[in-house]
């Protein structure tokens, strides 16, 4: 019995589901030509040329006079802005008109009211310096790479990417434009031409299969710093007016600078020595025959003299000349 009553509940959740699936498929594409607005399509500013007969009451079939915007997307709060369609067959989404207030818009007739809802959006588009596959994940910045090292650029652009397109058909295109440390700006790296890339998904590497390939950094062949932006090149008012993506920056070095090995040391040039001040003592050929003695520290000692002869006291004289006197007169 449980089961049975999963297998009931399942059922209508599954096939509610495909209903959004399916509804989601239809809607991402506009058709049958670029230019035909659907409801639920996204339109960009900068666009010309849009048909929003689409956009109409099917019944009445009354002309879109004016795209609206409503307090929390909600037709029944207040109106926070909108912008005039003089005719609903031949309409352009001027970006003074939008003033960056992008989001939900409801189409509205004076007759039948509000009949369908659009999205209007910026014509994005992002760049960055990358690996080649499979290294995408890693960026190029900060890296210290050989020469040889492949890498890629990726392309991001997440409105144009899934909405612009009808038929199976991503119209919208763009250029990378890689300027040299000189100043001058290629969109042809190694042989690879990087103009006129499809927008036909939301991400993409120009290295993907289909696209023009990996670029070896060898390829670019002027040390310094190189920069990469990417423009719009279709269609004609995107390339015209939307903004192009932040530029990023790249170092490329001489190989030592940036091989990953141990680089080849630079010679360093011998300098002549410079000569002593202090005269450096000949080297004696012949071993001299008697070892010199070390030199004792001497203490100067006075010199030894003979002490002056101290006369003889008087009493000495006299007994001296008694003596004589006596021994003489015993040799008479």
């Amino acid at each position: 019995m449980a089961s049975d009553r999963i297998l009931r509940r399942g059922l209508p959740i599954l096939l509610a589901l495909c209903i959004l699936i399916l509804g989601a498929g239809q809607v991402a594409a506009r058709g049958p030509a670029i230019n035909d607005i659907q409801p639920y399509d996204t339109v960009f500013v900068y666009e010309e040329g849009l048909n929003l007969a689409g956009l109409r009451n099917t019944t009445t079939n009354n002309p879109i006079t004016a795209l609206q915007k409503y307090q929390d997307n909600n037709p029944k709060k207040s109106l926070t802005k909108s912008i005039p369609v003089p005719d609903d067959t031949d309409f352009e989404v001027q970006d003074l008109l939008v003033g960056g207030d992008y989001g939900t818009y409801h189409a509205f007739s004076p007759i039948d009211g509000v009949t369908a809802q659009v999205m209007i959006q910026e014509p994005e588009i992002n760049l960055d310096v990358v690996l080649a596959s499979p290294h995408h994940n890693e960026r190029l910045e900060g890296l210290s790479v050989s020469p040889n090292t492949e890498i890629a650029f990726k392309i991001t652009s997440p409105d144009v990417g899934a909405s612009y397109t009808a038929g199976g058909v991503y119209p919208a295109t763009v250029d990378i434009v890689v300027t040299h440390p000189g100043g001058a700006e290629t969109t042809a790296i190694g042989g690879l031409s990087l103009a006129g890339l499809n927008v036909s998904s939301t991400r993409f590497y120009t290295d993907d299969p289909g696209r023009p390939g990996p670029i070896a950094l060898s390829s670019f062949r002027e040390p310094g710093i190189y920069s990469a932006r990417a423009e719009w090149s279709n269609p004609a008012a995107f390339k015209a007016y939307a903004s192009a993506s932040e530029p990023v920056t790249f170092a490329v070095g001489n190989r030592v600078d940036i091989e990953t090995g141990t680089p080849t040391p630079t010679p360093t040039p011998t300098s002549t020595p410079t000569p002593s001040l202090t005269p450096t003592p000949p080297v004696a050929t012949t071993p001299p025959t008697t070892l010199p003695t070390t030199a004792t520290p001497t203490t100067e000692v006075p010199a030894t003299t003979t002490p002056a002869e101290t006369p003889l006291p008087v009493w000495a004289g006299v007994a001296a000349i008694s003596l004589a006197l006596i021994l003489a007169g015993r040799r008479r």
